[in-house]
């Protein structure tokens, strides 16, 4: 989380997609309240990678 606070300071447009193990959604929605557009868990596929990226150039 702290990653994600830092980057959007730096910058509040930066597109951060949080990738976890993790499928503890406090933190993810955490992530998201301080900058990130989306998260992937893993295990991911490319199909996924993919739709996260696409869905998150759109924001």
């Amino acid at each position: 989380m702290t990653v994600v606070k830092e980057v959007h300071e730096y910058d509040p447009n930066a597109k951060i997609i949080l990738i976890t193990a993790s499928d503890d959604q406090k933190t993810i929605q955490q992530c998201i309240e301080h900058g990130a557009v989306s998260h992937i868990s893993k295990p991911f596929d490319f199909n996924s990678v993919l739709k996260s990226i696409s869905e998150s150039l759109e924001k």
